[in-house]
């Protein structure tokens, strides 16, 4: 039986994030970044295993601590993206990085995150290494995939369905078909 999960993680911290620019940065890095691990309170958080979870502000609903503790690699992960209609497809491939060197800022200009090469704030988020499987990955409507930054997608089968790429839809049968 097939131990690998199946994962829907959005890359959205505080849900103003420029969403181009994170799509470009996971491609460009090959990483993907934990819910609530990026920036200030929440990543120190994270980074010292108390989490999100009672935060006022911030409730993660556990989903920081799945990324740490539930996701392992070899896992699938879909990333879909706010305003965009291309996701990205990959496989985990590496234990979680507590503070990764970007090389990168981050500044908020006009209620938006924005990733900058110079700047005061380092974005070192909680992440992990991945694989790409598939950069422009689409849904017939991807209001199937959970709002949730970070959701466990129990039968990836039936979400293979709704996906228009009839290459990326077989790919994800052939792996899970014994879910």
């Amino acid at each position: 039986m097939n131990t690998q999960k199946f994962w829907s993680i959005r890359q959205n911290p505080r849900g103003i994030t420029n969403q181009t620019q994170m799509r470009e940065f996971i491609i460009d890095k090959n990483i993907v970044t934990c819910p609530f691990g990026h920036l200030n309170k929440e990543r120190i958080n994270v980074i010292n295993g108390v989490y999100n979870e009672e935060d006022y502000t911030w409730k993660s609903k556990s989903q920081d601590r799945k990324f740490i503790e539930d996701m392992n690699i070899g896992d699938f992960i879909i990333i879909p993206f706010a305003g965009l209609k291309d996701c990205i497809l990959a496989k985990i491939v590496s234990d979680q990085i507590y503070s990764i060197n970007t090389g990168l800022f981050t500044t908020e200009v006009n209620n938006e995150i924005n990733l900058v090469s110079h700047g005061t704030i380092p974005f070192r988020p909680v992440g992990r290494k991945i694989e790409i499987i598939g950069k422009y990955i689409r849904f017939e409507d991807k209001r199937t995939l959970s709002r949730n930054c970070l959701s466990h997608i129990k039968y990836p089968v039936k979400l293979s369905a709704n996906i228009l790429d009839p290459n990326m839809k077989e790919f994800i049968k052939n792996m899970f078909n014994s879910h």
